[in-house]
């Protein structure tokens, strides 16, 4: 095996993403051969290079896992928290290997997350370029009127540029709140929160019903299971698709 970023070699081992890596790197939490790496771009070589996070030394898994996980509301969205409170790792403890999630879901918000050991496929999705889209039902105080709904989908403002086009479909329409269908291709930082926040609506619950071809349907809150193989499938054809376009 020829060599490769330090930064990859450990996605490919199932630690995290790529993005995630290049900050166990800064934290200065990888050792090569024994000595601390913190600067990004290193070189290693798989077969002659000891490699290690945290104290133990990883190798790329043999064979990758890929998982659906239906997070409930009140559960964080990484493996691990500092503060104590319900993780993705309170449900994997009968899995064997690593895993860790592709994006996230906020705190207060539910719904369909991808759990793997295959790195380099998280860093694709996640990655601008893919632009795999992920389809939310969403309630809010109020309701947004047609110019309102028009201007959603064409895009709103957030952190200095426009978001991408999305689709928007009213589910139920009422004075005091409403729930909406929203697609987005993208994922800033509590994106459709403060896509709502623009119009001065308040979002008072969120759920992430799909992520391209996978779907939360027949999933109970709490329960994860295996991709199947059709799914896979799909979902590598919509990776494919998407980052062409």
């Amino acid at each position: 095996m020829t060599k490769i970023r330090l930064n990859r070699f450990i996605s490919g081992a199932g630690i995290s993403s790529v993005r995630g890596a290049d900050e166990l790197i800064r934290q200065g939490r990888v050792l090569v051969n024994g000595s601390a790496v913190t600067e990004m771009g290193v070189l290693v070589d798989p077969k002659t290079d000891t490699i290690s996070v945290d104290g133990e030394a990883i190798k790329p898994p043999k064979k990758k896992s890929y998982y659906l996980f239906f997070k409930p509301r009140g559960v964080v969205s990484t493996m691990i928290d500092p503060e104590g409170r319900p993780c993705i790792a309170d449900f994997t403890s009968g899995i064997s290997g690593r895993l860790f999630p592709v994006g996230r879901l906020d705190f207060d918000a539910d719904g369909l997350m991808l759990l793997t050991s295959d790195g380099d496929m998280a860093n694709r999705i996640m990655h601008p370029s893919s632009k795999i889209p992920k389809t939310y039902q969403v309630k809010i105080t109020g309701s947004l009127n047609d110019k309102d709904v028009e201007k959603f989908k064409r895009g709103v403002p957030i952190d200095g540029s426009s978001t991408l086009p999305a689709k928007i479909i009213p589910l139920e329409i009422r004075p005091k709140n409403s729930w909406y269908e929203v697609t987005i291709k993208e994922g800033k930082n509590r994106q459709i929160k403060r896509m709502f926040s623009y119009f001065k609506k308040r979002v008072t619950k969120i759920k992430r019903i799909s992520i391209g071809p996978l779907s939360l349907e027949g999933m109970a809150p709490g329960e994860i299971r295996k991709l199947k193989g059709d799914e896979l499938k799909k979902l590598m054809e919509a990776l494919e698709t998407e980052t062409k376009k």
